[in-house]
């Protein structure tokens, strides 16, 4: 399996996703994350903020660059609590005790799509709410198009003849052999049915 071809034909899924408008993209745009953390540097316990600081945030700096109006820069923390685990856990925006007990904030991002006309990683701020809210909005198509610079930058660094870049082709094959992703069947009366592809030849390619 071509790693990198399979993944840029799910961020195409992912575009197809953000045109229609609901809230579906982010989940699947927050498991994306998830799955793309996990290839490059393994299980770690704080595996996606990590990746978020180390990878995102370098490729797409306008995200390290964020600032709430309260003056805190923790957007991978509130991506990771509030955006991550509230969409995929409640399919809520409210951080539960947990997740407020390690700095998450009640809504402190709000998704839209470009035909709302809001701004990605503008800050939203409503100082008549109880509690004030104070948000970054994250725009379904432009979030999508900024986790395919980083997939393809995780790729791109992944056929360097550098430590780390051997490091990082590593990693990738030895997740995708342990968790080959989903791929349909095109048999006769199996079309359309998922599995896990086997034990694939993984390429950084």
């Amino acid at each position: 399996m071509n790693s990198g071809r399979y993944f840029r034909d799910r961020i195409d899924e992912l575009r197809s996703l953000a045109k229609r408008g609901d809230p579906w993209v982010f989940l699947c745009a927050s498991a994306f994350i998830e799955y793309l953390a996990k290839i490059s540097q393994g299980k770690t316990p704080s595996g996606y903020k990590q990746f978020l600081t180390q990878y995102f945030f370098k490729v797409c700096p306008e995200y390290a660059s964020f600032r709430y109006h309260s003056g805190k820069s923790d957007l991978a923390e509130q991506m990771y609590h509030v955006l991550r685990c509230g969409i995929v856990h409640s399919f809520s925006l409210i951080a539960d005790p947990t997740a407020k007990s390690r700095g998450g904030r009640d809504r402190s991002i709000l998704l839209a799509h470009r035909q709302s006309g809001a701004k990605h990683l503008g800050n939203l701020v409503d100082r008549h709410r109880n509690p004030k809210l104070d948000a970054a909005i994250f725009v379904a198509e432009d979030f999508v198009e900024d986790i395919a610079k980083v997939s393809d930058f995780i790729f791109v660094e992944a056929r360097k003849r550098t430590a780390q870049g051997e490091q990082l082709r590593s990693n990738i094959r030895t997740w995708v052999h342990a968790y080959p992703p989903l791929r349909t069947l095109s048999g006769q009366n199996q079309k359309g049915i998922l599995l896990s592809q086997g034990k694939p030849s993984a390429s950084a390619e």
